[in-house]
């Protein structure tokens, strides 16, 4: 069910207007390209897996749906979830004006340990930077729940922080509550690569897991990154 903390946090922090993040990763965009469908041209975009173009595809975490735009101009049809209510309200309004039909029904506010669709609905899910703001417990309930959505052999992409930021170990893999005003009173879940095949193994076949390492000036961060088919 919903932490009443953790959903005033996330909501405060969505009314300060964190996290507006307009453009995805380039890690997702990769991912995208390389399993699922390409762009090749200006308008041109091809199937990369079999019957891709209008296949469903779920954003677990969406934010304020950048993701889902990305998702619906490469021709996917995209759903979304978050615990923030202020967060799917912006992300409705923005997939509503991209032109995509019924984003009322296909992005709601929800827990990601009880997802609101049947099993075996969507082809493909992702979870940009998401599954790492939540307690373990929480976020390994959330990839059972994923894992039930998603059809036989679909692929999901994640990404994860590493302990690999300025000041920590990189085989830190604690849990943070944040005091920053930054995402304030938020929950910040660290991984090393054991935490990372922890959380994601027992219902995902790996096809890729690795770090990706920013460095600027005297400060670093590092993010893991898991490709993996439904067991």
């Amino acid at each position: 069910m919903d932490n009443p903390s953790l959903l005033d946090a996330w909501n405060d922090s969505y009314l300060r207007r964190e996290n507006h993040v307009f453009w995805p990763s380039d890690e997702l965009v990769r991912f995208v390209s390389r399993h699922i469908r390409r762009r090749i041209g200006i308008g041109e975009v091809v199937d990369v897996a079999p019957d891709a173009l209008g296949s469903r595809v779920l954003d677990a975490g969406c934010g304020i749906g950048r993701n889902l735009v990305f998702g619906h101009e490469m021709g996917l049809i995209m759903h979304g979830m978050d615990l923030s209510q202020v967060a799917i309200d912006r992300a409705r309004e923005w997939l509503s004006a991209k032109g995509a039909p019924d984003a009322e029904d296909r992005v709601v506010q929800a827990d990601i340990s009880q997802l609101p669709w049947e099993d075996s609905y969507f082809s493909h899910a992702f979870s940009e930077s998401a599954l790492d703001s939540m307690p373990f417990q929480v976020a390994q309930a959330g990839v059972a729940e994923i894992a039930r959505t998603l059809k036989p052999g679909g692929l999901f992409y994640c990404s994860l922080i590493s302990g690999d930021e300025t000041g920590r170990d990189e085989n830190f893999a604690e849990e943070v509550l944040i005091s920053d005003k930054h995402e304030q009173d938020t929950i910040q879940q660290f991984f090393n690569e054991d935490k990372v095949k922890e959380l994601l193994a027992p219902h995902f076949n790996c096809i890729s897991i690795y770090l990706v390492q920013t460095r600027y000036n005297d400060k670093h961060h590092g993010r893991w990154h898991f490709i993996g088919s439904r067991k």
